[in-house]
């Protein structure tokens, strides 16, 4: 199997092992007769080709019904079987059926208390169990769907405002067209939410939704236009100079258009929230929050509360008082005593102390606007400064975090944080937020220089500075977050990569936990660094493997949630893992973080695996062993079968090769693992599946065993 790396793949860290495991070939009479044998065996679907890729309209007003459209890849949505909402409550799926061309229809109630903000949905259906998820927005302004043909302003859809048009950009070099009547003195909003939405781009792997948006007086000349205001959203604020008709454009970036390309465009002098401040609160507890945006009073706040049991440290916010599109904005959530900026600090003089742990709220309030801290460390004591602004909170600032001494000599500085695991599953770039591990090397105080480094400034130009203890630690991610299990009894994978920080080198126990009765669950250890054995960084990333019941009625969706725990001499450290939703593109993170986790049934993809006795196997680089593989199920009195060792490595990569036939004897399949010379030396987690795509990011496993410790040992 040919591997190519590129720019993008070495933008995120993510490396094909350079070692694959090979399962051993069969003689060519048995391979003829085996393909002729699985010509009906089931294949599970790759996870690119079961993807939700759009939801039209992603959004609707308070108190109303709306029919919505699913779209999907390859019929990968049909036949449906529900749809699940997370979020918060207040919408009720009355509806729901196959649609045409593989898409799926279903009818939306919205009660009239719903909250306003966004939900995250997926579809349950047979053929991949469970989707990713796609955002879908209530709010509180009247709704309306874009009519075609409105290619031209002659041709222009006429709409009432205040009014939210849910909108297509397709087919390619398609422009919208929207008419309304303004009033002199009218403070207009004309904005997108497309981006903010996470609207993928025009092929499964590339790019984002980059909508442009303009407007025009009744003789068609500009009067304002946008493109990337809010990350790539598009929005204008313009006071109308007369009672007149006015025209909205929308087209694509290098007019491009696709199905998938839908947006909502708020329209009217309406309140837009565009950032809170503080931009996040510390878990557990209640703060007032500033919001702030076009036609939003200067001292509007909202009293929130956060939440204590997030897994992923984010929650939204709101306006739910007055009318708006719904459009929320995101708050961090953090673990430290929070604290807001207290100005002057522009210089070292005025610095800011501070007691830590604690984050700090902070502001680039006005042009070259500098902020100063100063802390107070003993000799050799270890300290995280780290900056959050473009992460979680989509706040447009570019920092640069300098330490310096007493004399205001720098010791330290960082730009963007070099090495920040979180972006390949949260974020919209690679991170511009600085993150600075420092060591004090004497007793004294110490100053900490935040520079805005694009120019911005005003009340956007948001961040959070948090200062804690560098005490070694580690996260841990997992993939994906809808586990299809295909069929009762069977048994799938997830990855779980762990990541080390501040010299962490200790095991990780990961594990499953809060399935039902009857369902069964693997863990496994990823590995740390240890002088009495071999390591190498694929140890840090294993299988776990979750096993449904044998009556479990297809469709059957389970929450679980991963955890991965270590011991340091009398320490213990848990954390939960954050579960990865599929998210392509080709200039941003892969996956997007959400809140809960799933197991489904699925339809039956193939028959059972399950392990035959062995569950380690020592091999010596270059060498050749086996272990039996029960076939169970329907399809158990195959004679053969195609199986392939998934290998966890490091990244989001998986090492694998093309499915080999292996015969099946008895009900048992006896797999053949022959590993290169150039092996690394070391422990891996290994799964033996019936087929798996080329790339985590991309393969779905089949129906698999429950993992099997590979020991790579050196040749004495």
């Amino acid at each position: 199997m040919k591997h190519r790396l590129n720019t993008d793949q070495q933008r995120l860290g993510v490396y094909p092992n350079p070692c694959f495991l090979r399962v051993s070939s069969v003689a060519l009479i048995l391979l003829l007769y085996s393909q002729l044998a699985l010509a009906q065996l089931p294949q599970a679907p790759q996870y690119a080709d079961c993807r939700l890729d759009s939801v039209f309209p992603n959004g609707g007003q308070q108190g109303t019904t709306v029919t919505v459209t699913f779209r999907g890849q390859a019929y990968a949505l049909n036949p449906p079987r529900g749809v699940i909402i997370d979020g918060p409550p207040g919408i009720t799926v009355k509806e729901l059926k196959e649609g045409e061309k593989g898409t799926v229809v279903g009818t939306l109630e919205i009660a009239a208390d719903a909250p306003p903000g966004r939900r995250w949905l997926r579809v349950l259906n047979e053929r991949s169990g469970l989707t990713n998820f796609a955002h879908f927005v209530v709010g509180r302004l009247p709704e309306s769907l874009e009519v075609e043909p409105n290619n031209e302003l002659a041709k222009a859809q006429t709409v009432t405002t205040p009014t939210v048009i849910n909108g297509r950009i397709d087919p390619k070099a398609d422009i919208d067209c929207i008419r309304f009547a303004g009033k002199a003195g009218q403070k207009l909003v004309a904005a997108i939410a497309a981006f903010s939405l996470d609207i993928h781009g025009q092929y499964k792997d590339y790019g984002i939704a980059d909508f442009s948006l303009e407007l025009l007086d009744a003789d068609g000349r500009t009067l304002a236009a946008a493109e990337d205001t809010l990350g790539f959203d598009p929005l204008i604020e313009h006071t109308l100079p007369r009672d007149s008709d006015y025209f909205v454009r929308v087209t694509m970036l290098n007019f491009g258009g696709y199905p998938d390309a839908v947006y909502r465009l708020t329209l009217g002098e309406v309140p837009y929230l565009i950032g809170t401040f503080p931009s996040g609160l510390r878990r557990d507890t209640e703060a007032e929050v500033e919001l702030f945006g076009p036609n939003i009073l200067p001292g509007t706040k909202r009293r929130v509360k956060a939440d204590a049991d997030l897994t992923v440290p984010l929650q939204y916010v709101a306006i739910n008082d007055l009318p708006s599109s719904g459009l929320d904005m995101p708050l961090a959530v953090g673990d430290f005593p929070e604290q807001i900026e207290l100005e002057p600090n522009n210089d070292r003089e005025h610095a800011l102390s501070l007691s830590w742990p604690t984050t700090v709220n902070a502001r680039f309030a006005e042009p070259n606007d500098v902020d100063w801290y100063r802390v107070t460390l003993t000799a050799g004591q270890k300290v995280w400064f780290e900056v959050t602004a473009q992460r979680f909170t989509h706040s447009p600032v570019d920092t640069l975090l300098q330490v310096l001494d007493a004399n205001g000599q720098m010791l330290a500085e960082n730009d963007d944080d070099p090495h920040d695991p979180e972006y390949e599953s949260f974020h919209n770039f690679r991170t511009t937020d600085s993150k600075l591990l420092f060591t004090a090397p004497a007793a004294g105080e110490f100053f900490v220089k935040l520079i805005e480094q694009s120019g911005l400034s005003g009340p956007r130009a948001i961040y959070r500075l948090s200062v804690s203890e560098a005490k070694p630690d580690f996260h841990v991610r997992h993939f994906p977050d809808a586990v299809p299990i295909w069929g009762p009894g069977s048994t799938a994978a997830v990855i779980v990569k762990v990541d080390h920080l501040a010299d962490f080198n200790d095991d990780v126990e990961c594990s499953i936990e809060g399935l039902p009765d009857g369902w069964k669950s693997s863990s496994a250890v990823s590995l740390g660094r240890k002088p009495e054995r071999y390591y190498n960084n694929y140890q840090r990333k294993v299988f776990l493997t979750i096993t449904a019941p044998a009556d479990a009625a297809i469709g059957t969706a389970v929450p679980f949630r991963v955890v991965g725990r270590a011991k340091r001499g009398e320490e213990k450290i848990e954390h939960r893992s954050w579960p990865l939703t599929l998210f392509y593109s080709s200039d941003i993170g892969f996956f997007r973080a959400s809140q809960q986790t799933r197991a489904v049934v699925a339809k039956p993809q193939g028959p059972w695996l399950e392990l035959a006795g062995i569950t380690e196997l020592k091999l010596k680089p270059g060498g050749t062993g086996t272990f039996p593989v029960k076939v169970l199920g329907a399809a158990a009195d195959l004679k053969a079968m195609p199986l392939v060792i998934n290998l966890a490595t490091n990244g989001v990569a998986c090492g694998l090769v093309t499915p080999q036939n292996v015969p099946i004897k008895d009900g048992i399949a006896e797999v053949t693992v022959k590993i290169p010379a150039e092996m690394p030396i070391g422990t891996f987690s290994i799964v033996a599946a019936q087929t798996w795509g080329s790339d985590i990011r991309v393969g779905m496993p089949g129906p698999c065993t429950p993992p099997i410790k590979l020991v790579v040992e050196p040749v004495k």
